[in-house]
Protein backbone atom coordinates (compact mmCIF):
# COMPACT_ATOMS: atom_id res chain seq x y z
CA UNK A 1 0.00 0.00 0.00
CA UNK A 2 1.65 3.24 -1.13
CA UNK A 3 0.66 6.33 0.76
CA UNK A 4 1.56 10.00 0.75
CA UNK A 5 2.26 11.64 4.07
CA UNK A 6 0.30 14.84 4.55
CA UNK A 7 3.13 16.51 6.42
CA UNK A 8 6.37 15.70 8.13
CA UNK A 9 4.53 15.37 11.45
CA UNK A 10 1.38 13.52 10.39
CA UNK A 11 1.11 10.02 11.90
CA UNK A 12 0.69 7.02 9.62
CA UNK A 13 -2.23 4.85 10.56
CA UNK A 14 -1.74 1.11 10.91
CA UNK A 15 -4.50 -1.45 10.41
CA UNK A 16 -5.79 -4.25 12.54
CA UNK A 17 -3.62 -4.68 15.62
CA UNK A 18 -0.74 -2.65 14.26
CA UNK A 19 0.57 0.15 16.42
CA UNK A 20 0.59 3.76 15.24
CA UNK A 21 3.86 5.41 14.38
CA UNK A 22 4.98 8.90 13.48
CA UNK A 23 6.82 9.34 10.22
CA UNK A 24 9.49 12.01 9.89
CA UNK A 25 11.28 13.95 12.60
CA UNK A 26 9.25 16.53 14.57
CA UNK A 27 10.41 20.05 14.09
CA UNK A 28 12.10 21.65 17.06
CA UNK A 29 9.70 24.06 18.80
CA UNK A 30 10.41 27.64 17.93
CA UNK A 31 11.47 29.92 20.71
CA UNK A 32 8.52 31.91 21.93
CA UNK A 33 8.35 34.86 24.37
CA UNK A 34 6.50 34.53 27.60
CA UNK A 35 3.96 37.19 28.57
CA UNK A 36 6.53 38.89 30.74
CA UNK A 37 8.88 39.25 27.78
CA UNK A 38 11.39 36.60 28.95
CA UNK A 39 12.09 33.45 26.95
CA UNK A 40 11.88 29.88 28.17
CA UNK A 41 15.08 27.94 27.60
CA UNK A 42 15.02 25.57 24.57
CA UNK A 43 15.48 22.59 26.89
CA UNK A 44 12.07 23.31 28.44
CA UNK A 45 10.29 22.97 25.10
CA UNK A 46 12.24 19.85 24.21
CA UNK A 47 11.27 18.10 27.45
CA UNK A 48 7.68 19.35 27.30
CA UNK A 49 7.30 18.14 23.67
CA UNK A 50 8.71 14.73 24.51
CA UNK A 51 6.29 14.40 27.47
CA UNK A 52 3.27 15.33 25.35
CA UNK A 53 4.33 12.95 22.58
CA UNK A 54 4.73 10.00 24.94
CA UNK A 55 1.41 10.60 26.67
CA UNK A 56 -0.38 11.10 23.36
CA UNK A 57 1.09 7.94 21.84
CA UNK A 58 0.26 5.83 24.90
CA UNK A 59 -3.35 7.06 24.99
CA UNK A 60 -4.11 6.81 21.27
CA UNK A 61 -2.36 3.62 20.14
CA UNK A 62 -4.59 0.53 19.81
CA UNK A 63 -3.90 -2.05 22.51
CA UNK A 64 -3.43 -5.66 21.54
CA UNK A 65 -1.87 -8.71 23.09
CA UNK A 66 -0.68 -9.99 19.72
CA UNK A 67 2.70 -9.08 18.36
CA UNK A 68 2.81 -6.37 15.72
CA UNK A 69 5.26 -4.69 13.42
CA UNK A 70 5.14 -1.76 11.00
CA UNK A 71 7.85 -1.25 8.44
CA UNK A 72 7.98 2.06 6.60
CA UNK A 73 10.11 2.06 3.48
CA UNK A 74 11.09 5.30 1.79
CA UNK A 75 10.52 5.56 -1.91
CA UNK A 76 13.88 6.87 -3.09
CA UNK A 77 12.43 7.70 -6.48
CA UNK A 78 10.09 10.30 -4.97
CA UNK A 79 11.48 13.80 -5.34
CA UNK A 80 9.91 15.00 -2.11
CA UNK A 81 10.65 11.87 -0.10
CA UNK A 82 7.02 11.55 1.02
CA UNK A 83 5.96 8.36 -0.77
CA UNK A 84 6.26 5.31 1.45
CA UNK A 85 5.02 1.73 1.57
CA UNK A 86 3.74 0.57 4.94
CA UNK A 87 3.84 -3.12 5.73
CA UNK A 88 1.89 -4.43 8.70
CA UNK A 89 1.96 -7.73 10.51
CA UNK A 90 -0.70 -10.11 9.12
CA UNK A 91 -3.64 -10.50 11.50
CA UNK A 92 -4.68 -13.84 12.89
CA UNK A 93 -6.74 -15.25 10.03
CA UNK A 94 -9.18 -17.91 11.09
CA UNK A 95 -9.75 -19.65 7.79
CA UNK A 96 -11.43 -23.04 7.67
CA UNK A 97 -9.39 -25.86 9.18
CA UNK A 98 -10.33 -29.54 9.31
CA UNK A 99 -11.61 -30.78 12.65
CA UNK A 100 -9.13 -33.63 13.00
CA UNK A 101 -6.71 -34.44 15.81
CA UNK A 102 -3.34 -35.35 14.39
CA UNK A 103 0.04 -35.58 16.09
CA UNK A 104 3.60 -36.35 15.14
CA UNK A 105 4.55 -40.03 15.28
CA UNK A 106 6.62 -39.28 18.40
CA UNK A 107 7.81 -36.30 20.40
CA UNK A 108 10.28 -34.43 18.24
CA UNK A 109 13.18 -32.13 19.17
CA UNK A 110 14.03 -34.29 22.20
CA UNK A 111 17.75 -34.04 21.39
CA UNK A 112 17.85 -30.31 20.65
CA UNK A 113 20.62 -28.59 22.65
CA UNK A 114 19.51 -25.78 24.92
CA UNK A 115 20.28 -22.31 23.68
CA UNK A 116 19.76 -23.17 20.00
CA UNK A 117 15.96 -23.17 19.96
CA UNK A 118 15.72 -19.79 18.17
CA UNK A 119 18.86 -19.91 16.01
CA UNK A 120 18.79 -19.85 12.22
CA UNK A 121 21.34 -19.97 9.43
CA UNK A 122 20.57 -18.39 6.06
CA UNK A 123 22.24 -17.44 2.82
CA UNK A 124 22.15 -13.66 2.58
CA UNK A 125 21.05 -13.57 -1.05
CA UNK A 126 18.03 -11.40 -1.87
CA UNK A 127 15.94 -14.54 -2.40
CA UNK A 128 16.27 -15.32 1.30
CA UNK A 129 15.72 -11.79 2.60
CA UNK A 130 11.92 -12.04 3.16
CA UNK A 131 12.32 -15.09 5.41
CA UNK A 132 15.32 -13.58 7.20
CA UNK A 133 13.32 -10.42 7.95
CA UNK A 134 10.42 -12.43 9.33
CA UNK A 135 12.56 -14.67 11.54
CA UNK A 136 14.49 -11.74 12.97
CA UNK A 137 11.30 -9.87 13.86
CA UNK A 138 9.93 -12.98 15.59
CA UNK A 139 12.94 -13.18 17.88
CA UNK A 140 15.17 -15.60 16.00
CA UNK A 141 18.93 -15.07 15.96
CA UNK A 142 21.12 -15.50 12.89
CA UNK A 143 24.24 -17.63 13.41
CA UNK A 144 27.29 -18.15 11.21
CA UNK A 145 27.51 -21.93 11.45
CA UNK A 146 24.91 -24.40 10.26
CA UNK A 147 25.62 -26.76 13.15
CA UNK A 148 24.40 -24.09 15.60
CA UNK A 149 21.08 -23.49 13.80
CA UNK A 150 17.68 -25.05 14.36
CA UNK A 151 16.52 -23.63 11.01
CA UNK A 152 18.73 -23.80 7.91
CA UNK A 153 17.44 -21.65 5.05
CA UNK A 154 19.21 -21.62 1.68
CA UNK A 155 18.19 -20.69 -1.83
CA UNK A 156 20.22 -23.38 -3.57
CA UNK A 157 19.22 -26.95 -2.76
CA UNK A 158 22.23 -28.51 -1.03
CA UNK A 159 21.52 -32.23 -1.31
CA UNK A 160 24.81 -33.10 0.35
CA UNK A 161 23.41 -31.55 3.53
CA UNK A 162 20.54 -34.05 3.86
CA UNK A 163 22.50 -36.86 5.57
CA UNK A 164 24.53 -34.49 7.77
CA UNK A 165 21.62 -32.77 9.49
CA UNK A 166 20.97 -33.28 13.17
CA UNK A 167 17.64 -34.78 14.17
CA UNK A 168 16.46 -31.45 15.65
CA UNK A 169 17.38 -29.31 12.63
CA UNK A 170 14.91 -28.23 9.98
CA UNK A 171 16.11 -27.58 6.43
CA UNK A 172 13.96 -25.69 3.92
CA UNK A 173 14.51 -28.19 1.10
CA UNK A 174 12.80 -31.57 0.80
CA UNK A 175 14.30 -34.42 -1.18
CA UNK A 176 13.09 -35.65 -4.59
CA UNK A 177 11.00 -32.72 -5.77
CA UNK A 178 11.93 -33.85 -9.29
CA UNK A 179 9.06 -36.32 -8.91
CA UNK A 180 6.69 -33.45 -9.76
CA UNK A 181 8.85 -30.43 -10.64
CA UNK A 182 9.69 -31.93 -14.05
CA UNK A 183 6.86 -31.46 -16.54
CA UNK A 184 6.80 -35.10 -17.68
CA UNK A 185 6.78 -36.47 -14.13
CA UNK A 186 4.11 -33.94 -13.19
CA UNK A 187 1.78 -35.16 -15.92
CA UNK A 188 2.49 -38.88 -15.49
CA UNK A 189 2.00 -38.65 -11.72
CA UNK A 190 -1.48 -37.20 -12.11
CA UNK A 191 -2.30 -39.79 -14.75
CA UNK A 192 -1.29 -42.54 -12.34
CA UNK A 193 -3.27 -40.92 -9.53
CA UNK A 194 -6.39 -40.85 -11.72
CA UNK A 195 -5.98 -44.52 -12.62
CA UNK A 196 -5.43 -45.61 -9.01
CA UNK A 197 -8.06 -43.49 -7.24
CA UNK A 198 -10.62 -42.61 -9.91
CA UNK A 199 -10.25 -38.94 -8.90
CA UNK A 200 -10.03 -36.69 -11.93
CA UNK A 201 -7.45 -33.86 -11.81
CA UNK A 202 -9.83 -31.63 -13.76
CA UNK A 203 -7.48 -28.64 -13.56
CA UNK A 204 -4.72 -30.31 -15.59
CA UNK A 205 -4.78 -29.72 -19.37
CA UNK A 206 -4.90 -32.90 -21.44
CA UNK A 207 -1.27 -34.06 -21.64
CA UNK A 208 0.64 -36.87 -23.35
CA UNK A 209 4.25 -38.00 -22.92
CA UNK A 210 5.42 -38.60 -26.49
CA UNK A 211 8.38 -40.69 -25.34
CA UNK A 212 6.06 -43.29 -23.78
CA UNK A 213 4.74 -45.71 -26.41
CA UNK A 214 1.27 -46.09 -24.90
CA UNK A 215 0.74 -42.34 -24.54
CA UNK A 216 2.14 -41.71 -28.00
CA UNK A 217 -0.46 -44.07 -29.46
CA UNK A 218 -3.21 -42.44 -27.43
CA UNK A 219 -2.22 -39.01 -28.71
CA UNK A 220 -2.12 -40.21 -32.32
CA UNK A 221 -5.69 -41.49 -31.92
CA UNK A 222 -6.73 -38.26 -30.20
CA UNK A 223 -5.19 -36.20 -32.99
CA UNK A 224 -6.44 -38.00 -36.09
CA UNK A 225 -9.61 -39.75 -34.90
CA UNK A 226 -11.05 -37.63 -32.09
CA UNK A 227 -10.85 -34.08 -33.40
CA UNK A 228 -7.47 -33.19 -31.94
CA UNK A 229 -6.39 -31.51 -35.16
CA UNK A 230 -9.05 -28.85 -34.60
CA UNK A 231 -7.41 -27.67 -31.38
CA UNK A 232 -4.10 -25.93 -30.68
CA UNK A 233 -1.41 -27.81 -28.73
CA UNK A 234 1.80 -26.92 -26.91
CA UNK A 235 4.92 -29.02 -27.45
CA UNK A 236 7.31 -28.88 -24.47
CA UNK A 237 10.72 -30.16 -23.52
CA UNK A 238 9.89 -31.26 -19.96
CA UNK A 239 13.15 -30.52 -18.17
CA UNK A 240 13.73 -26.86 -19.04
CA UNK A 241 12.09 -23.73 -17.63
CA UNK A 242 11.81 -19.97 -18.14
CA UNK A 243 9.87 -20.23 -21.39
CA UNK A 244 12.49 -22.36 -23.12
CA UNK A 245 11.77 -25.50 -25.12
CA UNK A 246 8.16 -24.50 -25.91
CA UNK A 247 6.54 -24.54 -29.36
CA UNK A 248 2.95 -23.55 -30.17
CA UNK A 249 1.19 -25.76 -32.71
CA UNK A 250 -1.91 -24.22 -34.29
CA UNK A 251 -4.92 -26.32 -35.35
CA UNK A 252 -4.78 -28.00 -38.77
CA UNK A 253 -1.20 -26.80 -39.32
CA UNK A 254 1.47 -28.92 -40.95
CA UNK A 255 3.54 -28.63 -37.77
CA UNK A 256 0.76 -30.26 -35.75
CA UNK A 257 0.06 -32.97 -38.34
CA UNK A 258 3.75 -33.91 -38.44
CA UNK A 259 4.59 -33.46 -34.76
CA UNK A 260 5.09 -37.18 -34.11
CA UNK A 261 7.63 -37.40 -36.92
CA UNK A 262 9.38 -34.30 -35.59
CA UNK A 263 9.70 -35.85 -32.13
CA UNK A 264 11.01 -39.12 -33.57
CA UNK A 265 13.67 -37.23 -35.53
CA UNK A 266 14.96 -35.54 -32.35
CA UNK A 267 16.39 -38.77 -31.02
CA UNK A 268 16.79 -38.84 -27.26
CA UNK A 269 15.18 -35.46 -26.54
CA UNK A 270 12.09 -35.94 -24.38
CA UNK A 271 8.82 -34.20 -25.25
CA UNK A 272 5.35 -33.87 -23.82
CA UNK A 273 2.43 -32.31 -25.66
CA UNK A 274 -0.32 -30.46 -23.85
CA UNK A 275 -3.63 -29.11 -25.01
CA UNK A 276 -3.60 -25.32 -25.27
CA UNK A 277 -6.09 -23.55 -22.98
CA UNK A 278 -8.59 -21.71 -25.16
CA UNK A 279 -10.93 -18.85 -24.34
CA UNK A 280 -8.43 -17.48 -21.84
CA UNK A 281 -9.20 -14.46 -19.74
CA UNK A 282 -6.95 -11.54 -20.65
CA UNK A 283 -5.56 -8.57 -18.75
CA UNK A 284 -5.96 -5.45 -20.87
CA UNK A 285 -5.88 -7.62 -23.99
CA UNK A 286 -2.77 -9.46 -22.81
CA UNK A 287 -2.26 -13.01 -21.66
CA UNK A 288 -1.67 -13.52 -17.93
CA UNK A 289 -1.17 -16.27 -15.42
CA UNK A 290 -1.44 -16.49 -11.64
CA UNK A 291 1.33 -17.73 -9.42
CA UNK A 292 0.06 -19.06 -6.09
CA UNK A 293 2.14 -20.41 -3.22
CA UNK A 294 2.04 -23.43 -0.95
CA UNK A 295 4.00 -24.56 2.08
CA UNK A 296 4.84 -28.06 3.19
CA UNK A 297 5.05 -27.14 6.87
CA UNK A 298 5.55 -30.66 8.21
CA UNK A 299 5.92 -34.22 6.97
CA UNK A 300 5.28 -35.85 10.36
CA UNK A 301 2.35 -35.48 10.05
CA UNK A 302 2.06 -34.17 6.49
CA UNK A 303 0.56 -30.67 6.66
CA UNK A 304 0.35 -28.34 3.66
CA UNK A 305 -1.00 -24.79 3.46
CA UNK A 306 -1.98 -22.42 0.64
CA UNK A 307 -1.67 -18.64 0.29
CA UNK A 308 -2.58 -16.18 -2.50
CA UNK A 309 0.15 -15.04 -4.87
CA UNK A 310 0.21 -12.52 -7.70
CA UNK A 311 -0.45 -11.99 -11.42
CA UNK A 312 2.14 -12.11 -14.23
CA UNK A 313 1.15 -10.30 -17.42
CA UNK A 314 2.60 -10.77 -20.91
CA UNK A 315 3.75 -7.84 -22.99
CA UNK A 316 2.12 -8.58 -26.35
CA UNK A 317 -1.49 -8.32 -27.47
CA UNK A 318 -3.09 -11.72 -27.18
CA UNK A 319 -4.58 -13.41 -30.26
CA UNK A 320 -5.95 -16.95 -29.93
CA UNK A 321 -6.15 -17.29 -33.71
CA UNK A 322 -2.42 -16.70 -34.31
CA UNK A 323 0.11 -19.29 -33.16
CA UNK A 324 2.93 -18.25 -35.47
CA UNK A 325 4.85 -16.55 -32.63
CA UNK A 326 5.34 -18.64 -29.50
CA UNK A 327 6.57 -15.73 -27.38
CA UNK A 328 3.25 -13.92 -27.78
CA UNK A 329 1.67 -16.77 -25.83
CA UNK A 330 4.07 -16.57 -22.88
CA UNK A 331 3.70 -14.43 -19.76
CA UNK A 332 7.32 -14.51 -18.56
CA UNK A 333 10.81 -14.71 -20.01
CA UNK A 334 9.68 -13.34 -23.37
CA UNK A 335 12.67 -10.96 -23.63
CA UNK A 336 10.37 -8.48 -25.37
CA UNK A 337 10.58 -5.74 -22.77
CA UNK A 338 9.18 -5.38 -19.29
CA UNK A 339 6.46 -7.84 -18.38
CA UNK A 340 3.68 -6.68 -16.11
CA UNK A 341 2.77 -7.70 -12.57
CA UNK A 342 -0.38 -7.19 -10.51
CA UNK A 343 -1.42 -7.98 -6.96
CA UNK A 344 -3.92 -10.65 -5.96
CA UNK A 345 -6.24 -7.89 -4.74
CA UNK A 346 -6.29 -6.50 -8.28
CA UNK A 347 -7.07 -10.00 -9.55
CA UNK A 348 -10.02 -10.27 -7.17
CA UNK A 349 -11.43 -7.00 -8.48
CA UNK A 350 -10.92 -8.14 -12.06
CA UNK A 351 -12.86 -11.34 -11.35
CA UNK A 352 -15.78 -9.35 -9.94
CA UNK A 353 -15.72 -7.00 -12.92
CA UNK A 354 -15.57 -9.95 -15.31
CA UNK A 355 -18.77 -11.44 -13.91
CA UNK A 356 -20.48 -8.07 -14.07
CA UNK A 357 -19.54 -7.88 -17.75
CA UNK A 358 -20.75 -11.49 -18.29
CA UNK A 359 -23.84 -11.83 -16.06
CA UNK A 360 -24.62 -15.25 -17.54
CA UNK A 361 -21.77 -16.62 -15.38
CA UNK A 362 -23.56 -15.84 -12.11
CA UNK A 363 -25.81 -18.87 -12.40
CA UNK A 364 -22.80 -21.17 -12.91
CA UNK A 365 -20.79 -20.09 -9.85
CA UNK A 366 -21.36 -21.78 -6.46
CA UNK A 367 -20.04 -18.69 -4.65
CA UNK A 368 -18.60 -15.25 -5.36
CA UNK A 369 -16.02 -15.06 -8.20
CA UNK A 370 -12.93 -14.50 -6.01
CA UNK A 371 -13.76 -17.35 -3.63
CA UNK A 372 -14.66 -19.61 -6.57
CA UNK A 373 -11.24 -19.18 -8.16
CA UNK A 374 -9.37 -19.44 -4.84
CA UNK A 375 -11.21 -22.68 -4.00
CA UNK A 376 -9.98 -24.20 -7.25
CA UNK A 377 -6.42 -23.18 -6.42
CA UNK A 378 -6.74 -24.76 -2.98
CA UNK A 379 -8.23 -28.02 -4.26
CA UNK A 380 -5.56 -28.37 -6.94
CA UNK A 381 -2.74 -27.96 -4.40
CA UNK A 382 -4.34 -30.47 -2.06
CA UNK A 383 -4.67 -32.99 -4.87
CA UNK A 384 -1.09 -32.37 -6.00
CA UNK A 385 0.17 -33.23 -2.52
CA UNK A 386 -2.04 -36.33 -2.36
CA UNK A 387 -0.66 -37.42 -5.72
CA UNK A 388 3.03 -37.16 -4.83
CA UNK A 389 3.04 -37.72 -1.07
CA UNK A 390 4.74 -41.12 -1.38
CA UNK A 391 7.37 -39.79 -3.78
CA UNK A 392 8.45 -36.57 -2.10
CA UNK A 393 6.64 -35.53 1.05
CA UNK A 394 7.99 -38.12 3.49
CA UNK A 395 10.62 -38.39 6.19
CA UNK A 396 13.58 -40.76 6.21
CA UNK A 397 16.71 -41.18 4.08
CA UNK A 398 18.37 -39.25 2.61
CA UNK A 399 17.04 -36.73 5.16
CA UNK A 400 18.72 -37.27 8.55
CA UNK A 401 16.53 -34.71 10.33
CA UNK A 402 13.25 -35.81 11.90
CA UNK A 403 11.27 -33.49 9.64
CA UNK A 404 11.62 -30.71 7.06
CA UNK A 405 9.71 -27.96 5.29
CA UNK A 406 9.68 -26.15 1.94
CA UNK A 407 8.00 -23.24 0.19
CA UNK A 408 6.72 -23.82 -3.36
CA UNK A 409 4.76 -22.14 -6.15
CA UNK A 410 2.29 -23.15 -8.87
CA UNK A 411 1.49 -21.40 -12.16
CA UNK A 412 -2.11 -21.35 -13.34
CA UNK A 413 -4.26 -19.71 -16.00
CA UNK A 414 -7.96 -18.80 -16.00
CA UNK A 415 -10.41 -19.03 -18.84
CA UNK A 416 -13.40 -16.76 -19.39
CA UNK A 417 -15.67 -19.21 -17.58
CA UNK A 418 -13.51 -18.76 -14.45
CA UNK A 419 -12.17 -22.29 -14.68
CA UNK A 420 -8.61 -22.64 -13.42
CA UNK A 421 -5.88 -24.66 -15.15
CA UNK A 422 -2.62 -25.59 -13.45
CA UNK A 423 0.23 -25.48 -15.94
CA UNK A 424 3.05 -26.53 -13.61
CA UNK A 425 4.28 -26.53 -10.03
CA UNK A 426 7.58 -24.93 -9.03
CA UNK A 427 10.16 -25.77 -6.38
CA UNK A 428 12.17 -22.67 -7.31
CA UNK A 429 10.21 -19.46 -6.81
CA UNK A 430 11.79 -16.09 -7.59
CA UNK A 431 11.24 -13.49 -4.89
CA UNK A 432 11.94 -10.26 -6.74
CA UNK A 433 10.78 -7.11 -4.98
CA UNK A 434 10.51 -4.76 -7.95
CA UNK A 435 6.94 -3.73 -7.05
CA UNK A 436 5.73 -2.34 -3.72
CA UNK A 437 2.87 -4.82 -3.54
CA UNK A 438 5.42 -7.64 -3.60
CA UNK A 439 7.06 -6.27 -0.45
CA UNK A 440 3.71 -6.48 1.31
CA UNK A 441 2.95 -9.89 -0.19
CA UNK A 442 6.31 -11.31 0.90
CA UNK A 443 5.77 -9.98 4.39
CA UNK A 444 2.39 -11.68 4.66
CA UNK A 445 3.78 -14.92 3.26
CA UNK A 446 6.94 -15.23 5.31
CA UNK A 447 5.82 -13.64 8.55
CA UNK A 448 2.88 -16.03 8.53
CA UNK A 449 5.18 -18.91 7.58
CA UNK A 450 7.40 -18.22 10.57
CA UNK A 451 4.40 -18.29 12.90
CA UNK A 452 3.05 -21.51 11.37
CA UNK A 453 6.37 -23.36 11.61
CA UNK A 454 7.07 -22.24 15.19
CA UNK A 455 3.61 -23.34 16.34
CA UNK A 456 3.86 -26.74 14.66
CA UNK A 457 7.33 -27.36 16.06
CA UNK A 458 6.23 -26.40 19.56
CA UNK A 459 3.30 -28.83 19.38
CA UNK A 460 5.50 -31.60 17.94
CA UNK A 461 7.93 -31.17 20.84
CA UNK A 462 5.11 -31.36 23.41
CA UNK A 463 3.20 -34.20 21.75
CA UNK A 464 0.13 -32.02 21.24
CA UNK A 465 -2.42 -32.12 18.39
CA UNK A 466 -1.18 -29.94 15.53
CA UNK A 467 -4.57 -28.58 14.45
CA UNK A 468 -6.17 -26.16 14.69
CA UNK A 469 -3.39 -23.66 14.04
CA UNK A 470 -3.87 -20.43 15.99
CA UNK A 471 -1.26 -18.32 14.22
CA UNK A 472 -1.66 -19.15 10.54
CA UNK A 473 -1.78 -15.56 9.29
CA UNK A 474 -3.34 -15.77 5.83
CA UNK A 475 -2.15 -19.33 5.22
CA UNK A 476 -4.95 -21.90 4.78
CA UNK A 477 -4.67 -25.64 5.42
CA UNK A 478 -5.33 -27.67 2.26
CA UNK A 479 -3.83 -31.02 3.28
CA UNK A 480 -3.48 -32.68 6.67
CA UNK A 481 -2.46 -36.31 7.17
CA UNK A 482 -4.69 -37.76 4.43
CA UNK A 483 -7.41 -35.12 4.54
CA UNK A 484 -7.41 -32.73 1.59
CA UNK A 485 -9.48 -29.69 0.78
CA UNK A 486 -12.31 -30.44 -1.68
CA UNK A 487 -14.42 -27.95 -3.56
CA UNK A 488 -17.48 -30.22 -3.57
CA UNK A 489 -19.93 -27.53 -4.71
CA UNK A 490 -18.15 -27.18 -8.04
CA UNK A 491 -18.35 -29.33 -11.16
CA UNK A 492 -16.55 -28.25 -14.29
CA UNK A 493 -18.31 -28.17 -17.64
CA UNK A 494 -16.99 -30.75 -20.09
CA UNK A 495 -17.89 -28.64 -23.12
CA UNK A 496 -14.96 -26.25 -23.38
CA UNK A 497 -14.52 -23.94 -26.34
CA UNK A 498 -11.80 -24.47 -28.91
CA UNK A 499 -9.77 -21.71 -30.56
CA UNK A 500 -7.39 -21.03 -33.40
CA UNK A 501 -9.65 -21.76 -36.36
CA UNK A 502 -10.67 -18.71 -38.34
Amino acid sequence: MIRQRESANSPSKGNGTSSSSTNGRPKSPSTQKRSGGSQRPPLFYLCFGAFVGIVGYASLRPHSKSCSMDVALWNAAGSDGNAIVTITTPPQYYAYQPDIKIKASKRLFSKMPKGKERNFYAHMSKICHPMVRALRDQGWHKVDKKEDARVIYTYVRETKSYPTLKSWQRYNHIANTAAWNKKDNFASGFRRYHEETGVNPYFLPETFDLTVSKEKEEFQKRLFEEGGLDRPWVLKEPNVNQGKGITMLGPQTDELKNVLKFVADQGRTRYIIQQYICNEMTWQQRKFDVRVFWLVASMDPLIVLYIDGYVRIGNADYDESDFSNTRNHLTTHTFLGEEGKASYEQLNQKLVDHVEEHPELKATLPTDPATHVRNQFKESIGMLVDTFKKDTFKTGPPLAAEDGFEFYGADCVLDNELDMWMIEAQDDTGMDEDHYFRLEMHHQIFYGMGLVLAEIWDKQAKGLPILPLKNAGKWEVVYADGWRYKYDEYERSKNKKSCGLK
